[in-house]
Parts: structure tokens; C-alpha cells; sequence
């Protein structure tokens, strides 16, 4: 929408809510950098599946760990040329294959570094500085086949080696979230990933989210400390019930197991995964269209059994309570014998 409204005190703000396909279209350009939210749980698979539709190409990935194959197919779909990653997986394909495929094919350029190190280089982005120290990484073929992130210098502090991330800003960020209110306050609880906010933080233009639900301002105010991204980091809230499908989104429903291998078959075998993307991708309009196309296949009951069935809700009442410095004005100030009067 993008419509610029007025709030209860007179500040102007953004409705930023829209489709999926336009936040794509409007924010997401041919060779873009962009940082690929998600830490093993709530992977941003609807967007995934519209950049592919859309076929976006020659995008340049930052991630840190990524599951359900939504990153390798977008690499398969030919939308990335570069990535800079941690770990990616289908567990239920048993690998990344159409990655695998992209590097030894000599269409894909990867650079591989740690964990700890990726989720390091997103917070130097976050944080506006060129690089991090990290421990770990000395010594492996890490650092001697990915220099355009790691090197290794003498610590000048102690004379030890230590090794140097760069720091990663991608140009875009994409996540998924269980809330966001219309202006762009995203919130997230459960496995809340730093990952997701310091690659949305520091993205440059901002951050597309896709989000299971869409609350009032008010209700994200009630609650701070679980706003992930503020409104002036995102670019665009997009209200799209099962985004992360079939990873988990907590609180919503859990991991497609039987999907993730029905997809990972198609993943596997590269003279069958076109037949994926003209059914499951090219052949749906949107992610509503994807979401019907799975209840005709496999049953409204399948989506349904992945609903929460276990878990629990804080005990803690949690109360933001907070003092008025005005009750001090007709109060004079303290004093003793020591200090005398004060004006």
C-alpha cells in the first residue's frame, strides 16, 4: 500500500503492507546482494518461490545456516550467481544438490567460513564496521580458499594469530516472521534468530517480511522487547499465512517432513526438478495458489497435523512499568549538613 497515514501523536508512518509479487518486483533487482533469513526455522520459502517465478537472476547470497532447500532451489532456478554461507541443507535430501551441481558446473561461485564466523560478518555489518575477529577458522582450508572473506593477521595485542571476517551488507534482506504491524515493526519470538536481525539490520535498503500475521500497532507496543526489525528497516509487509512452508514457524506449525522429502526426490535428481518448478513454482500464480495446490494433493489433514500440539506460554508476568520524572518538580532538592542549601 505504502500510504502515508497519521498516528495517534500527529508522527507520520507508512502502511507498508502488499503483495508478495509487487514487494518482489519493487525491491528485489537483478544482482542484488541479499541476505537469505532463516536459521534452519522460518526460511522464507514464499519468497523464495516468487523470486524464481519472477526469475531473478545473477543475486549474490549472504547466509549462515539454511535448511529445507529453499536456497538450493533458488540457486537450481539459476536466480544466483554468488554465495557466501555457512551450511545449507535438506536434511530429508540428504544434501544441497542443486548447489553442489551450480559449483562443480562452474555457474556458482561459494565461499564457505564457519558459523560462528558468518553470523559474526552479518553483526560487523549490522554494527557498520568493515570486519570482525573471530576465533576458530586458523588453520583449515577455509580461510586458504575463501579470501574474499577470511585472513588471518598477527593479533598485535598478544602477537597471536587470529582470524578477520569481513563484514556482509546485503543490499536486501528476506525473512519470515510470525508478526509485523502494518508500519513494519516485525516481531519474532521462540528460535529468535540473530542472524535474521543483524541481516536485516544492516541491509542497505531494508528488509522484505513475509508474516503469518498482520496486528495493530498497539499490539506490537504492548510487547517491545519482542519487535526483531523496526519500522524503518523494512521495505515491505507482506501478510502470507505458512511463507516459511514447508520449514517451521514456531507457535504456527511445525516442519513438513514428508514434503521436504516429496521435494528433496526432485532436488536429487536434476533431469526431474523441472517437472518441480512447472507444478509447484511457475505453475502457481502465488503462495495461496501453492498452499491449494498442496491441500488437492495431499489433503487439508496434512497441513493440519502440523499445527502446535505441544509447548507452553511464559509464566513470567512481564509488566513495562516505568516512573514519571515529573512527580519531582514541586520537590525540593535533597540536602544535609555537609551540603548546605542549594538554589
Amino acid at each position: 500500500m505504502h500510504e502515508e497515514t497519521k498516528n495517534g501523536h500527529g508522527v507520520s508512518s507508512v502502511d507498508k503492507r502488499m503483495s508478495l509479487k509487487d514487494a518482489v518486483s519493487r525491491f528485489i533487482k537483478d544482482g542484488d546482494a541479499l541476505y537469505y533469513g532463516g536459521f534452519q526455522t522460518m526460511v522464507p520459502m514464499a519468497i523464495t518461490h516468487e523470486m524464481i517465478r519472477q526469475r531473478k537472476k545473477d543475486l549474490h547470497v549472504f547466509c549462515t545456516t539454511t535448511d529445507v532447500g529453499g536456497l538450493d532451489l533458488l540457486v537450481s532456478a539459476g536466480c544466483v550467481s554468488e554465495m557466501h554461507l555457512a551450511w545449507s541443507m535438506n536434511w530429508f535430501a540428504r544434501g544441497s544438490h542443486g548447489i553442489r551441481r551450480a559449483f562443480q558446473q562452474e555457474t556458482l561461485k561459494r565461499h564457505d567460513l564457519s558459523n560462528f564466523a558468518a553470523t559474526s560478518a552479518l553483526m560487523g555489518g549490522f554494527l557498520g564496521i568493515p570486519f570482525m575477529a573471530v576465533r576458530g577458522n586458523v588453520g583449515t582450508d577455509l580461510v586458504k580458499y575463501n579470501q574474499e572473506d577470511l585472513r588471518v593477521i598477527e593479533d598485535p595485542f598478544t602477537g597471536e594469530k587470529i582470524t578477520l571476517v569481513r563484514s556482509w551488507r546485503a543490499d536486501v534482506g528476506i525473512i519470515h516472521a510470525q508478526r509485523a504491524d502494518p508500519l513494519g515493526n516485525i516481531v519474532s519470538w521462540g528460535t529468535r534468530s540473530s542472524p535474521d536481525e543483524f541481516g536485516a539490520m544492516g541491509s542497505k535498503r531494508g528488509v522484505i517480511v513475509t508474516v503469518e500475521e498482520v496486528v495493530e500497532p498497539e499490539v506490537v507496543r504492548s510487547d517491545p522487547d519482542r519487535t526483531l526489525i523496526p519500522f524503518y528497516k523494512t521495505l515491505a509487509v507482506v501478510h502470507c499465512p505458512w511463507g516459511a512452508h514447508p520449514s517451521a514457524c514456531m507457535g504456527h506449525y511445525g516442519q513438513d517432513i514428508r514434503f521436504c522429502e516429496y521435494q528433496g526426490e526432485y532436488q536429487r535428481n536434476e533431469h526431474l526438478l523441472h517437472h518441480f518448478f512447472e507444478d509447484w513454482v511457475y505453475g502457481c500464480s502465488d503462495h495461496e495458489a501453492y498452499l491449494q495446490k498442496y491441500v488437492q494433493m495431499f489433503g487439508l489433514e496434512s497441513l493440519e497435523r502440523l499445527k502446535p500440539q505441544k509447548g507452553f506460554k511464559p509464566l513470567l508476568d512481564v509488566h513495562y512499568s516505568y516512573h514519571d520524572p515529573v512527580v519531582w518538580l514541586d520537590i525540593p532538592p535533597f540536602s544535609d549538613a555537609h551540603i548546605g542549601g542549594r538554589d
